[in-house]
């Protein structure tokens, strides 16, 4: 029989479904639209005017995770040019305010936290036991663009313009991370059993960024075996297990896309992969929250292994 949940961990329970329907919706309304977030809200022909990056905190750390997606997919839907976000009480302490009626981008916090109330029916050790366990949570927060923000310091979240890494430094980078790349042939995709990328000639795409990115979505992939983050065991046999991992590997690529400053592109069949997505959410509403925790996991092996990504110069 299991035991009732006390109040803080009713609390955090209910927050923690608030969180996943909001993603669940925002995510699945968009793809609905034929819209994929994580393929980032900067204009084709403006990408290396503006600054195609990861969005940012006040303190200018990027978000991370499913956080990443959830901000590109507020500004694709708002319209913003900035990619800094503040809370409301951030944005006071700046000297700013959030103009009247703009609305707030929910995004999720994860965090932890202990029981705080000792239960007197229980014994001594029971009641250490509970103390030292660990309730892991998440919940909403909310956040505002600095477009939605007037009075803010001069120059805070200016944007600086980013130039794309050379295809030719981004391939030594994911070299450097022990991705073995074989040419040849008339698809990419990553091959556990030789654990090696397979990539078409150069020739063969439309422009050497798209082969950048394309090798960058394969190495998040390669990051998937067995002796490095094990995430491919049933991606062969499982639809749904696919359908994770290209969502983890259309995450993590992006995300080290917008590190590198490269254009956003859309893979080939795109539809089908938007069905099976739809599908997968349907049916496991944590799916997007678990594939940005897995593509984060992915994008932090490649750059503990291979370093910073290079990024362009003038």
């Amino acid at each position: 029989m299991k035991s009732a949940l006390s109040k803080p961990e009713t609390a955090l329970r209910r927050s923690a479904y608030d969180a996943l329907a909001h993603v669940t919706a925002e995510i699945s309304g968009m793809l609905e639209r034929g819209v994929m977030p994580w393929r980032a809200p900067w204009d084709h022909a403006k990408a290396l005017a503006l600054t195609p990056g990861l969005p940012l905190r006040s303190t200018g750390e990027p978000y991370r995770g499913a956080n990443v997606m959830l901000l590109w997919a507020a500004q694709i839907a708002r319209g913003y040019s900035k990619r800094t976000w503040l809370t409301f009480r951030q944005a006071l302490e700046l000297g700013g305010h959030v103009r009247k009626g703009e609305k707030a981008c929910p995004v999720i916090y994860y965090g932890q936290a202990k029981p705080k109330q000792k239960d007197a029916g229980k014994t001594a050790a029971e009641d250490a036991g509970e103390t030292a366990r660990v309730y892991r949570f998440l919940k909403l927060f909310y956040v505002f663009n600095v477009d939605q923000i007037d009075a803010l310091p001069d120059g805070f979240g200016r944007e600086v313009t980013l130039l794309a890494a050379e295809p030719g430094a981004i391939e030594q980078w994911t070299s450097r991370a022990g991705v073995g790349v074989r040419i040849g042939g008339s698809m990419a995709c990553y091959a556990p059993v030789t654990d090696l990328v397979h990539m078409p000639a150069h020739e063969a795409f439309l422009s050497e960024q798209h082969w950048a990115a394309t090798l960058l979505h394969e190495s998040v992939h390669f990051t998937g075996h067995k002796s490095r983050l094990d995430r491919l065991g049933d991606y062969a046999t499982d639809r749904k297990a696919r359908a994770r991992e290209e969502l983890c590997a259309e995450f993590g690529a992006a995300i080290l896309g917008a590190m590198a400053g490269l254009a956003p592109f859309h893979l080939e069949d795109h539809a089908s992969y938007i069905a099976n997505w739809l599908e997968l959410l349907r049916d496991e509403p944590r799916a997007f929250l678990a594939a940005g925790a897995k593509a984060q996991a992915a994008v932090d092996w490649l750059l503990q292994e291979a370093g910073p990504l290079p990024v362009g110069s003038d």
